[in-house]
């Protein structure tokens, strides 16, 4: 029976480390998209994480909270779904993620655009996007976790999160090594 209970415990102890790297490789992977690929990370893991950085959709969405979007398909969104997409703000070429209301589907010369609206006003914003700049729909909210993930993304944060994975696994070598010794 002792034998049977052993062999148990390897066994599980075998399918936990295989999970773990697992789930480690598909963080990786996750990790490198984001950084590298973050246009196409939504259409692998079919999510995304953002963090908000202005008070445009205050209350509903606050500075600081993390949200979830999922990839969706445009043409059943509806007006007051909230959405993730990229847009040229002020004007210097370059396009950055904004998380808005929908407000409505139009054509403009022969187009299909789509016009959002903060929460603030009621009125659509002055930009008009295709669906190639839709990134996705929100799904969900983590309260204040922003300023976290704004901290791991700097170099100290970095290395503090690398120090304290260090100091981790010390610590588990030093109680394994005490384990065996008793």
């Amino acid at each position: 029976m002792d034998n049977v209970k052993k062999q148990m415990k390897k066994t599980l102890a075998a399918a936990a480390v295989i999970l773990s790297y697992i789930a480690l490789f598909f963080l990786g992977l996750y990790v490198i998209m984001y950084l590298a690929f973050p246009r196409y990370l939504i259409k692998v893991f079919q999510y995304q994480h953002i963090t908000v950085v202005s008070d445009s959709m205050e209350p509903v969405i606050n500075v600081d909270d993390m949200i979830i979007i999922k990839n969706y398909d445009p043409e059943r969104l509806q007006p007051g779904d909230i959405i993730t997409f990229y847009v040229d703000i002020n004007g210097d070429g370059k396009k950055e993620m904004v998380t808005h209301f929908f407000h409505e589907r139009t054509t403009a010369a022969g187009e299909i655009v789509y016009r959002t609206r903060s929460n603030i006003s009621n009125t659509p914003d002055e930009w008009e996007i295709g669906v190639s700049d839709i990134v996705g729909k929100y799904v969900g909210r983590v309260p204040r976790i922003g300023k976290l993930i704004r901290f791991l993304r700097h170099p100290i944060g970095i290395m503090a999160l690398l120090a304290n994975i260090l100091v981790i696994m010390l610590i588990v070598k030093l109680l394994k090594g005490k384990e065996k010794k008793i």
